[in-house]
Parts: C-alpha cells; sequence; structure tokens
C-alpha cells in the first residue's frame, strides 16, 4: 500500500480498518512517500475489511495505492484520490491460459475488493499502465506509461510493487520495522488464545453472510473478546504508540490469570 503521509500510515485513521493490522514494514520515501507491507488481516478483522485505498485517501488527502497479491497468482490494484474516485485493474500476466478467469474471490474477504455488481477488470497491461500513469500525475509523480510497463514486466508477487516504485521516481530513505509483533515470543501463549477467539468471530462471520444459521458445535473461548482486544492492543503498539513492551507483557500475563482455560 502505497501513500503519502507525515504520519507513519499505521497511525492513520482508516488504515486498519481498511486494511487490517498485520504490519510487516514501511519503507520510507523522499517527500513523506511510505510504502506498507501488510500480511493477511487477522481473521477477526476481515468481517470489516471492505474499504479499499478510498478512505485512506480521504484520510491523507493524497491519492493512495493499494496492491493485493494473491498468493503470486494474480494481482489486483486499487487507486484512489482524495476526491472519493477508485479505480480497479486485474492483472495476471503469469497466467498459463489468459481466457480463463480469475480462480480467487476479489468481492469477499478482499482489501482491494471489486464492488458488488462490477465486473472483475480483464487482464489489460497497457490499460493498467494507463491507469497508474494517471494516478501519478495525480500525485505528482514524473513518469510514463512506457516506463511503468516496462518495470511491471510479468510479476505477480512484490517484484511488481517494487519496480513500480521504482518506476515512479521513488528515492527510498529507509525503513521502518515493528517494534513489536502481533506473536511476539514475550505474550506467544496469549496471542494463540487470541487467535482462537479470532477465527471464532470469522466462522460465526461465515456463518451469518451464507445464512446458514446452525450454530457452531463448541462454545467461544474463555475471555474471547479481551484476547482479541489484547491483539488490538499490541497492532497500536507496533510503530511506538500504545503500549510498551513490559506494559503489553503484564497484560498479557493477567489475561491468562484471569482466563487460565481456553
Amino acid at each position: 500500500m502505497l501513500a503519502r503521509s507525515a504520519t507513519l500510515l499505521p497511525h492513520v485513521p482508516g488504515m486498519r480498518s481498511a486494511f487490517g493490522s498485520r504490519f510487516i514494514s514501511i519503507d520510507r520515501y523522499q517527500d513523506r512517500w511510505q510504502l506498507v507491507g501488510l500480511m493477511t488481516p487477522m481473521y477477526h478483522e476481515s468481517p470489516t475489511i471492505n474499504g479499499g485505498p478510498v478512505p485512506l485517501a480521504t484520510a491523507t488527502g493524497t491519492p493512495v495505492l493499494a496492491v493485493e497479491i494473491k498468493e503470486s497468482y494474480c494481482l489486483q490494484y486499487g487507486g484512489a484520490t482524495p476526491d472519493g474516485q477508485l479505480w480497479l485493474a486485474h492483472s495476471a500476466p503469469a497466467a498459463a491460459d489468459r481466457h480463463k478467469r480469475c480462480s480467487f474471490d476479489h468481492r469477499v474477504d478482499a482489501t482491494v475488493p471489486v464492488p458488488v455488481g462490477v465486473d472483475l477488470p480483464s487482464d489489460d497491461p497497457a490499460s493498467l499502465a494507463d491507469h497508474l500513469a494517471g494516478w501519478a500525475a495525480e500525485a505528482g509523480l514524473d513518469t510514463s506509461a512506457q516506463c511503468i510497463a516496462e518495470a511491471l514486466g510479468t510479476y505477480t508477487d512484490e517484484s511488481a510493487v517494487y519496480g513500480l516504485v521504482q518506476a515512479l521516481g521513488l528515492v527510498p530513505v529507509d525503513t521502518v520495522y515493528p517494534a513489536v509483533e502481533l506473536n511476539d515470543a514475550d505474550w506467544h501463549k496469549c496471542w494463540q488464545r487470541a487467535d482462537n477467539a479470532s477465527v471464532r468471530v470469522l466462522q460465526e462471520w461465515n456463518i451469518r453472510r451464507t445464512g446458514d444459521f446452525e450454530p457452531l458445535d463448541h462454545r467461544p473461548p474463555a475471555g474471547a473478546d479481551e484476547f482479541i482486544r489484547f491483539l488490538d492492543l499490541v497492532a497500536d503498539s507496533m510503530f511506538g504508540a500504545g503500549l510498551t513492551r513490559a506494559e503489553l507483557r503484564a497484560e498479557a500475563a493477567r489475561l491468562l490469570e484471569t482466563y487460565p482455560r481456553p
């Protein structure tokens, strides 16, 4: 996810609600540009992660670009501007059969979602390069569709993203890594309990979404809501805000003492 902000992007309103909390790193470039690497959102976040880049473009007041990588099979691009405009593009250049439709669902559980009623964009490298060149111009970056197309090549992984960043003329400044991890060794047992609770939230959401109202055949994990809140506390603390490591460790110990059994 690429955006421009004086504040680290995980702390910008709308970032976590649009893309989740599983941050890997932040590459910083000149003029406050940031490239944030994320993993698939936590399970309990999936039911609410469907905002895409538009809310973040509104919050930062600058164009935002998000690229969702689906198992190195395809890339789903979403470019947004502060006025709420969004364009989408789909790319699967390495697919053996270019006429075969993508097997991934880009509407449900998607961080760059295709809106209901909108068809998945066709794979069109020239159109994608034009979209990206237009987005770059809106963002004040000097490049061309030809330069972008050459940088993207046929990659369907992070190489396409880093090639694009280079084609946009962004110069790296430094990389910021999380001070703490969601499953840090200091509270790994607490994270396991929280992860189980998080899975339960996703299961219940899927039941409601599919119209199957059969209840799950086991009770919720003890203290489920509190363990999930602990995950949110850790996410708040990953890049210099929220609680210290010692405070998080103490909170994890309190939860495990309060709820000794799952």
